[in-house]
């Protein structure tokens, strides 16, 4: 077996210390103070807190630091409900969603094939930054047919889930979701909106939603903060 080396070592230990002595979202010493506790160099206190970051044990805040990140077992399932709403408040957590812009535009081809609606069509396009506790979670871009929503406008949004705004306001029943999930490094803009650093590892997700009618009323595409969910299946075997 190869020699141990110092990175490695100082994974192990700053790892039994983060999941022994400190809670989720704690702040971590800094480089400095890590480097001077350990007795090691600048440089291996990098490479020790970037496989930390990889494991999905700590993030980093721009300009604030370094943090813990949720436990694993406590992250929020993106495969659990198709309502962020409904699956927040079933945790016990406190939903918030921020518009961050709204218009009314000519379907690209991407967004009408997705859709299933000619090219150049009118849909609305809704960005929202979603929170739990007032902690930022996820970025969502939904593009939502205008024909099947006639009238619609983000002040019908105000203290209504979206698909509660679908039932009750225009009696449009959600009957399935279709979603894909896969592993990315966060942009700029959506870091900064999640207040975590550039190149955070991320989830993207999108998502088409069918009415009991076989409409698509929705198409989403989401980036959700990796230290803040998990991606749960459970196979059976028969």
């Amino acid at each position: 077996m190869g020699r141990i080396s110092l990175a490695e070592k100082l994974t192990a230990e700053l790892e039994q210390l983060i999941k022994q002595q400190l809670k989720p979202n704690d702040k971590l010493p800094s480089e400095r103070s890590i480097s001077e506790q350990y007795h090691v160099s600048r440089n291996t206190v990098r490479a020790a807190l970037n496989q930390l970051f990889l494991r999905g044990l700590i993030y980093r805040s721009t300009g604030k630091g370094t943090f813990v990140a949720e436990r694993l077992e406590n992250r929020i399932d993106v495969a659990g409900s198709f309502s962020f709403t409904r699956q927040m408040g079933a945790m016990n957590r406190h939903p918030e969603s921020r518009v961050e812009g709204f218009k009314r535009v000519p379907a690209s081809p991407h967004v009408a094939d997705r859709l299933e609606v000619n090219h150049g069509a009118a849909v609305f396009v809704l960005d929202r930054l979603r929170l739990a506790d007032r902690q930022p979670l996820m970025v969502e871009r939904s593009y939502l047919p205008a024909a099947l929503l006639p009238g619609f406008d983000v002040k019908l949004l105000q203290g209504t889930a979206l698909y509660d705004l679908f039932a009750h306001h225009y009696g449009i029943r959600i009957a399935s979701v279709d979603e894909s999930f896969y592993a990315d490094l966060m942009a700029a803009e959506d870091a900064a909106l999640l207040a975590v650093g550039l190149n955070s590892p991320c989830l993207k997700i999108q998502r088409t939603t069918f009415t009991d009618t076989g409409e698509i009323i929705e198409y989403t595409e989401s980036v959700a903060r990796a230290d803040k969910f998990v991606y749960h299946v459970h196979h059976v075997n028969h």
